[in-house]
């Protein structure tokens, strides 16, 4: 594996788990809207890890590719 492609994997890897971490505070965050009797922000709270939930999955996707190729290349 060149440095690059190693970089690029650490990179993605790195990317991924911070996406995680945002969702899982945005999803407490939503909670406490909610339990605050707060539904608009506890929605839009929603509507935001929806959309990082898409962001981490193209992740997801080339986080792979880039793991096949580098399996393919070798």
């Amino acid at each position: 594996m060149t440095e690059y492609s190693h970089m690029i994997q650490e990179g993605l890897e790195v990317s991924i788990n911070a996406l995680v971490q945002s969702i899982n505070g945005l999803m407490n965050q939503e909670q406490n809207y909610r339990e605050k009797g707060l539904p608009d922000m506890a929605d839009h709270v929603r509507q935001t890890i929806e959309r990082l939930y898409i962001l981490r999955n193209e992740l997801i996707l080339i986080f792979n590719e880039q793991k096949k190729e580098r399996t393919d290349y070798v």
